[in-house]
């Protein structure tokens, strides 16, 4: 049994650690894109005579390529309202390895039976699968980069809080 609390542990914290990683990126991509659409609207206002003395091609081909962008951003980056599921995601991977790690250390010390232990673990898991059908729901982009932040995160705390 504690082979399982340690594999659901780890995955779980494996996940929040995704998922702070990702809603950092997130927030980075859309402060840039905001900066990069406020500096190319506000260049195209500004620097009317710039774009009087260029061909026509180029300065429609630059105002088409802004329109698209608009159009793709919501394709291209997550609303606010999903960011905000994406939080509110975290928050309750967060409760369940804390749940979970506290179970790991009662089990771990002798404080429960390993009767109490299996109740507990298999009653968690309920909390667990409603979790992980909320993950499914938001279609959360797995980015190899952030995976492999995230597993050494994982690691590292695994190793000083639970070695």
């Amino acid at each position: 049994m504690r082979d399982k609390i340690w594999y659901e542990m780890t995955h779980t914290k494996m996940v929040d650690n995704y998922l702070s990683l990702y809603l950092h990126r997130q927030h980075m991509i859309k402060k840039y894109y905001a900066i990069f659409v406020l500096v190319f609207s506000a260049g195209g206002v500004f620097s009317w005579p710039l774009w009087s003395s260029l061909p026509a091609v180029i300065a429609c081909g630059l105002i088409g390529f802004m329109q698209l962008i608009k159009l793709t951003e919501n394709q291209l980056i997550p609303s606010d309202n999903t960011i905000s599921k994406v939080c509110d995601l975290r928050g309750m991977f967060i409760s369940y390895f804390n749940e979970l790690e506290k179970l790991w250390s009662d089990s771990k010390a002798g404080r429960i039976t390993e009767e109490q232990v299996s109740e507990e673990f298999y009653r968690l898991r309920k909390a667990g699968a409603e979790i992980e059908a909320a993950d499914n729901r938001l279609h959360i982009k797995d980015i190899l980069s952030l995976r492999d932040k995230a597993d050494i995160q994982t690691r590292n705390y695994l190793t000083q809080y639970h070695s």
